[in-house]
Parts: C-alpha cells; structure tokens; sequence
C-alpha cells in the first residue's frame, strides 16, 4: 500500500557519503511517493536548500564527513520559524555529547543506524513524516541513562571551556575564543581536573573525545552542540548580570 506525505513535498536529506544519500533518496521515493527531495552532503549546502525552500522533512545524519556542525545546524532548523517542519536523525554516534544535545532538540525522531534494524528505518521515516516520533531503543536507552551523567557533574560554562580546551587548545588561545579572561579558562579547567579525575591536559583530550564534546576529524575539529552549549552560557550570564544592577 502507497504511502503519501500529507501535506509535505519537500524533503532534504544531508549525509556526508553521496551513494548513502542516493540510497536513502531512491527508499524515500518508494516510501513517499511524489515527493521533491534534495541531497546536501555538508551542513553549508543543506542550510542553502533549506533557506531557499522550506523542508517538510530534514533527514541528517551525523558522520564527521558532513564537514559542519550538524547539531547547532539542527537546532537552527527546530527553531520558529523553523526551515524545516520535521527532522529524523540517523546517527551511528553514541557519544554522551552528542546524545545529550540531540535530546534537549525538539527532533521528530532518532534512528540508530549501527544497532537498530534496518527496516525500522522505512518504519521511522513514514511515522516522523505522518506527524509522529520514532527513538531507536537502544539510543532512548543510552539517552535516558546519559541524562543523570556527565552532564549533572559539570556546570554549562565547564562544558563550554571543556569543547575548546578539549581539542588540546591552550588557556590563552581557549579565552580568546571563548571572550574570557585567560585566568577564568585556567580556573575552569582546574575544576575539570578535578571533577574528571585527570592530571594532565592529555588526558582531558581524551576524556573530550570520548564524551563527544570534540570529534577530530579529516577536515578540522568539530564540537557538536558546542552552539547551543555558549548561547545558553551567554543568556545564563546576561541574567545574571541584570539580576545585579
């Protein structure tokens, strides 16, 4: 039996490895008949098509060879008014990082392309595209266990000083890019010592990288939801500063 897109017409699909793209354009054709859907292999391209026409549905993937930012480009996307009505996330990244972004977005749906059956993903992709939700188990598992973890233990500002020091940047070069002072960066980052149980700048790296608050990648390094992570920062210390005049 067909399947029609209520309402929708318009569907971007943005992965990084062009046979993938072209794989999940030909399924969604069969899946939504009629429908108009364009391909972005980076965040740079995915943003254009989506400002030029509104996506009904995003589907995005989240592999370092997109070249961009695919969480703070995400949030752009969820926010009103949204460019895109509906977003699935296909993802084979379990980083506490990662999940945790994706979770605090208002996505339609999060499909775990390692782990989760691949028929589910025609079953995702036709719920989130009727209006519905559809959370791979084991992701909703990681997710809801990732909630009382890492996050809970560190404060927004040392998770923002943890995705610039993370790639092994300097104090001085981390508060350059940060806007704060070199001293607040080397306070911070004592605490993350301690609180992460690490002696060295390496081993804060690898904690970094393990976390998903830094991805190395081919083309450069890539701190996802790092965005979201500094305006809230931001909001949080504009408040703060009002609250004292």
């Amino acid at each position: 039996m067909e399947f029609h897109l209520p309402h929708r017409d318009s569907v971007v699909i943005l992965k990084g490895d062009k046979l993938y793209a072209q794989t999940l354009r030909q399924l969604t054709l069969r899946l939504l008949p009629g429908s108009n859907v364009r391909i972005a292999t980076s965040v740079a391209r995915a943003s254009t098509l989506v400002r030029t026409r509104r996506a009904d549905l995003l589907v995005a993937g989240t592999e370092s060879s997109i070249n961009g930012n695919v969480v703070d480009f995400l949030a752009v996307c969820s926010k009103p008014p949204a460019p895109a009505r509906r977003i699935l996330v296909l993802t084979t990244h379990g980083e506490t990082r990662l999940l945790a972004a994706l979770r605090s977005l208002p996505i339609d749906g999060l499909f775990d392309a390692a782990n989760d059956n691949p028929d589910n993903f025609g079953v995702a992709l036709r719920a989130v595209a009727a209006g519905g939700h559809y959370w791979s188990p084991t992701l909703k598992r990681r997710m809801e266990r990732n909630a009382a973890s890492l996050f809970r233990l560190l404060t927004i500002l040392e998770q923002v000083v943890l995705s610039v020091v993370g790639d092994g940047s300097d104090d001085v070069t981390a508060a350059h890019e940060l806007g704060l002072s070199p001293v607040t960066v080397s306070t911070v980052r004592r605490h993350l010592h301690r609180k992460l149980g690490v002696q060295h700048r390496g081993e804060l790296v690898r904690v970094a990288a393990q976390n998903g608050f830094v991805r190395f990648t081919p083309t450069g390094v890539v701190r996802p939801g790092f965005g979201m992570l500094a305006a809230i920062y931001r909001s949080r210390r504009r408040k703060a500063g009002a609250c004292t005049v």
